[in-house]
């Protein structure tokens, strides 16, 4: 579950919204135990959630901001290993079984399985103790974070920069969709759907649209992102299927990228400057 502001809550309530998902974090290490995978999922989900947030408050408070920021990169940092191991398999194994060519879904199965052994070398108590002291770093930043003289304000100017670095990874992506450029672009997108997310129901009226549009952009930029990642990994592997089979996977990739791009182009069609003065003419 997102964190959000409440309709009465005042701006600088943000504080509340970025320690809300801290405990969210530490409830999903607390499940690593009995569920790992989803564990670490959740807590690098939360975490990604306070990075994002400092984000939005960066016109406001550029310092605090950053501090934030880098001790939730430090936090998220631990667990990547385990997170990237286990969501590699998932994605391999769900390919595998939507494949039709015989070649490219063994290939796929070898893929995930080499994932879970990768996976099952992870220590994942150590690494959940020592997120847990890099949560309370965080903690403490966040807990330094001065209210704002003009909370709206900032958060809205928040707003309208996110859409902006948003609309500068479009423009990158179609001068060279590549996949770098791509997962640039996604995560300009997750930012920009989880701050509508966060901020709508206090502009339920601008904001409603913009969310459900961003879920569906963010979804298919997830796709081709994973598909990215199983092509390196098998274009890594020398003989592990064959180049028609590779190829098949490069055209689904660039129907994902066509996509993507179309999307985009829906979601964030108005101007950064146009943009900003729709969000700043409801001050």
């Amino acid at each position: 579950m997102t964190e959000k502001f409440s309709s009465g809550d005042d701006f600088n309530a943000i504080s509340a919204v970025m320690r809300a998902e801290v405990q969210n974090a530490r409830r999903a290490l607390r499940r690593i135990g009995d569920d790992p995978i989803l564990g670490v999922h959740e807590a690098r989900k939360a975490i990604k959630k306070v990075r994002s947030n400092a984000r939005l408050i960066r016109k406001g408070d550029k310092t605090a901001s950053r501090r934030i920021n880098a001790a939730g990169r430090r936090a998220a940092n631990i667990l990547e290993e385990a997170r990237d191991a286990d969501s590699l398999e998932q994605i391999a194994r769900a390919a595998s079984m939507k494949c039709e060519h015989a070649g490219l879904a063994r290939a796929l199965r070898d893929e995930a399985d080499r994932a879970r052994e990768d996976s099952r070398r992870v220590r994942r108590g150590e690494a959940a103790d020592q997120c847990r002291t890099a949560l309370d770093a965080l903690e403490s930043e966040i807990g330094r974070l001065e209210p704002f003289d003009k909370p709206r304000k900032a958060m809205l100017k928040g707003l309208a920069r996110t859409y902006k670095r948003a609309v500068k990874r479009l423009d990158d992506a179609k001068d060279e969709p590549d996949p770098h450029r791509l997962h640039e672009l996604r995560k300009r997108v997750k930012d920009w759907r989880y701050h509508v997310t966060v901020c709508k129901r206090l502009w339920p009226d601008t904001l409603e649209r913009q969310k459900s549009d961003a879920n569906e952009l963010a979804d298919i930029l997830g796709d081709h992102h994973d598909l990215s990642r199983l092509i390196a990994r098998l274009d890594d592997r020398a003989g592990a299927c064959d180049d028609r089979a590779i190829g098949e996977l490069d055209e689904a990739q660039k129907r994902l990228c066509e996509r993507a791009l179309d999307a985009a182009e829906d979601v964030f069609e108005l101007s950064p400057s146009k943009a900003k003065k729709r969000l700043l003419d409801s001050l």
